[in-house]
């Protein structure tokens, strides 16, 4: 399968001209998926809901909006639903990696169980799980 997830830090650093070195890096990384030059990016409700939450909480809401819509209207990215075993795996992994978010760990457990192995993620935190690779660059891990 020639996709990868992206995180929602990626997205927010994307969306954050105040991020330095990492909205570049992010902003490239999202503008890349948009064009299709890198894999199709899984976005899961959870990576939307924590990334509308932080822009809404921050002031941002119409940001949010506009942000929600490029993820919608782009051929690069599918939105998708993580499944409830997915909640429940991501709770197991959760509890056993205390470095990993809640989220996070669902995330893991979504990849794992649609058979994606890269994220594009900043988080080390995904160092811990065997099955996942991130990836803080655009760089395409099937070329």
């Amino acid at each position: 399968m020639r996709a990868a997830l992206i995180d929602s830090n990626v997205i927010i650093y994307a969306r954050n001209e105040d991020s330095g070195d990492r909205h570049d890096r992010a902003l490239e990384i999202v503008r890349a998926i948009d064009r299709g030059e890198l894999p199709t990016a899984h976005v899961t409700d959870y990576v939307i809901a924590e990334t509308l939450n932080l822009m809404h909480s921050r002031g941002a809401h119409q940001l949010g909006e506009e942000t929600y819509d490029l993820l919608n209207e782009s051929a690069g990215f599918e939105l998708r639903y993580a499944a409830k075993s997915d909640f429940k795996n991501g709770v197991d992994l959760y509890q056993r990696h205390q470095s990993l978010s809640f989220v996070d760990g669902v995330l893991a457990a979504y990849m794992r169980r649609v058979g994606l192995e890269y994220i594009y993620t900043f988080d080390s935190e995904f160092d811990a799980i065997e099955w996942v690779t991130p990836l803080n660059t655009a760089v395409n891990p099937f070329d």
